[in-house]
């Protein structure tokens, strides 16, 4: 301890030794920030967290079947079933999974539409397995994405982990506001293109509403009348046609509640 006390005052006594000091510790405290630009450590902000489940999201472009969206599924799911850590599978077709920690913020359970798809995926236990949930999905992204996106041109499959911290909409955000839609559009697609070919970043995504053709049907009411029919009566036609209804009730002895007969064009006769 004497020996200690001695080298501590021998620094204090002498100017040119507390010089030296505080010379060699802004040295080092400017030597180990250069350590992370350099690359000499690599670090992250959170670490990634091995966990026992991801999820795959599946959007498939405006206006697919579910057909569509349960084949790109399928595809995704036919790759997942090769993988040996996989316990087990399940497919939300046309809806979002239930909500979970990393789907507060996405949306998840808002999903209602027939373009998109969600499925969870379930691993062994983290502590049973070398490698961890997130090395498997690094490594899974770019396998399903060559194989399964040439199907369906304009579909986004997107691979989500648990977060490590509070749940956020993605790991970088990029927000566009205008009054000029066009533009808006425009400038989101070039912001997209440039994260894309950054490296490090991966699905990648815009939040925005597609581009569709809207058709306005006008009913002919003399010709209508004449045919012994009301303008209700061809609207509910139409709407059974291209949106469909129950147009009866079925009972089963294998059902206690009335079993609803849907009626409704087929894909190819109700195009326009």
């Amino acid at each position: 301890m004497s020996k200690l006390e001695g080298f501590i005052y021998g620094i204090l006594n002498k100017k040119s030794k507390k010089t030296l000091v505080v010379a060699l510790t802004i040295l080092a405290f400017f030597g180990s920030l250069l350590m992370f630009p350099t690359q000499m450590v690599l670090a992250k902000m959170l670490p990634g967290k091995s966990d026992n489940t991801f999820s795959v999201y599946v959007d498939t472009p405006s206006g697919s079947s579910i057909e569509q969206t349960k084949r790109m599924s399928a595809c995704v799911i036919d790759f997942l079933k090769k993988e040996k850590e996989v316990m087990n599978i399940e497919l939300f077709l046309g809806q979002g999974i239930p909500l979970d920690y990393a789907g507060l913020v996405k949306g998840a359970s808002m999903k209602r539409t027939e373009n998109v798809s969600e499925i969870s995926v379930n691993l062994t236990d983290k502590h049973h397995r070398a490698e961890p949930s997130f090395l498997m999905v690094q490594r899974l992204r770019p396998e399903i994405k060559n194989a399964c996106l040439p199907l369906l041109p304009g579909t986004n499959i997107k691979f989500i982990e648990q977060p490590s911290g509070p749940p956020t909409l993605a790991s970088i955000v990029v927000e566009v506001h205008g009054e000029n839609l066009e533009k808006v559009r425009t400038i989101s697609t070039k912001v997209a293109g440039i994260l894309s070919e950054t490296e490090g970043l991966v699905d990648v995504d815009i939040m925005a509403d597609e581009i569709f053709s809207k058709y306005e049907l006008v009913p002919d009411k003399e010709k209508i009348a004449r045919s012994g029919l009301s303008v209700k009566q061809v609207n509910n036609i139409l709407y059974l046609a291209f949106e469909g209804m129950v147009i009866a009730h079925k009972n089963s002895k294998n059902s206690p509640d009335q079993i609803d007969m849907f009626l409704v064009l087929e894909k190819e006769s109700k195009s326009l």
